[in-house]
């Protein structure tokens, strides 16, 4: 009977090491992404111009994006297992941003909105893997 158990024992030890990897899947998304961010809702201005160029650096949970008004602004990242991602930061500033988006293979689409532009702007962003 306690060879049966150590026998046990043994399988559940493998089986919980053979499932280490799996607990790396989360960062699959780590990457340079880069494309433009389109606009589709809003007055085009330097805040809030028509077509920018974007670009996002995803490393563990965070996400990093740069366009022509923010520089490395960093937000929470934690997608759902299809890649889909939605968050919302509040600044001490009173910047607010709005993301939602999906990763597919290589590609980033996402809706942005900025909350501090007077009225609030909204970009599409079209990204690709480097």
């Amino acid at each position: 009977m306690s060879r049966l158990r150590l026998l046990r024992a043994a399988s559940v030890l493998f089986l919980t090491v053979a499932g280490i990897p799996a607990l790396g899947a989360e960062h699959t998304f780590d990457s340079v992404y880069a494309g433009k961010r389109l606009l589709t809702k809003g007055t085009a201005g330097p805040r809030c111009p028509a077509e920018d160029n974007v670009s996002v650096t995803i490393h563990g949970g965070t996400l990093t994006f740069t366009n022509s008004a923010l520089k490395r602004f960093a937000i929470s990242f934690y997608p759902s297992q299809d890649g889909s991602f939605g968050e919302t930061y509040q600044g001490e500033g009173g910047d607010t941003v709005n993301i939602h988006g999906r990763v597919i293979g290589d590609v980033i689409g996402a809706d942005v909105t900025d909350y501090a532009t007077d009225p609030p702007c909204a970009h599409h962003w079209d990204l690709k893997k480097e």
